[in-house]
């Protein structure tokens, strides 16, 4: 299991400054559950909420809860060599019990909830009626909730989903997603009320403007 620990990429003292400085909002609400999302399929989201959730769980001593909620494309299992097991999506339709599901890393504090049961249909998953209880549950039980979900333009629920969060980061990967595509994504969450509270640019080599980025 030890694996996950080279995936594990960025400056770890960035990945720490979210804690500090976009981890409360301008009200004063505790954001405790955070999900991270990107625009497009393989910006790197997978591999920043890992960091994040083993940054926090290692240098701030934070209680933590990684969760695999990418219906499309479900990597924690692989990574942490569980196997088919039950996950969040059995949770999200109340199969299990979460306590049956969340597993104990070999890194103290952090914890992972793989996906689960595999499905093409994210409305199996994702009623409303359930969704805050759930997720409730969750920020009941840890420090933070890290959520890996799927991308933004890959499915018209995220923004939806993304509403249930205290908090959302974007990830970009630079050089490769065009600025329109994140705007648009960025809009979609705005327009369904997500609170988005930050962005990881992801293999930045160099500050690019954004005018001679299209």
């Amino acid at each position: 299991m030890a694996d996950y620990k080279r995936l594990i990429s960025g400056n770890k003292r960035e990945l720490l400054n979210f804690k500090g400085n976009l981890l409360s909002t301008a009200t004063g609400k505790t954001v405790k559950s955070i999900m991270v999302t990107s625009a497009m399929n393989g910006e790197g989201k997978t591999t920043a909420a890992l960091s994040l959730a083993y940054t926090l769980a290692v240098n701030a001593k934070d209680n933590v809860y990684l969760a695999d909620g990418s219906w499309n494309s479900p990597k924690m299992d692989k990574i942490f060599n569980m196997g088919e097991v039950k996950g969040i999506s059995d949770y999200f339709r109340g199969e299990v019990a979460l306590d049956t599901i969340v597993r104990q890393t070999q890194t103290e504090n952090l914890s992972v909830i793989p996906f689960g049961k595999k499905t093409t249909n994210s409305m199996e998953i994702l009623k409303p009626a359930m969704l805050k209880e759930k997720i409730d549950e969750l920020r009941s039980k840890c420090d933070y909730v890290i959520f890996d979900s799927a991308s933004i333009m890959g499915s018209a629920d995220i923004a939806v989903l993304s509403t249930f969060f205290d908090g959302v980061i974007m990830v970009v990967e630079c050089e490769k997603t065009k600025w329109q595509v994140v705007d648009l994504a960025k809009s979609k969450l705005e327009s369904a009320g997500a609170n988005i509270i930050g962005a990881v640019l992801n293999k930045r080599k160099f500050y690019i403007p954004r005018w001679l980025y299209g």
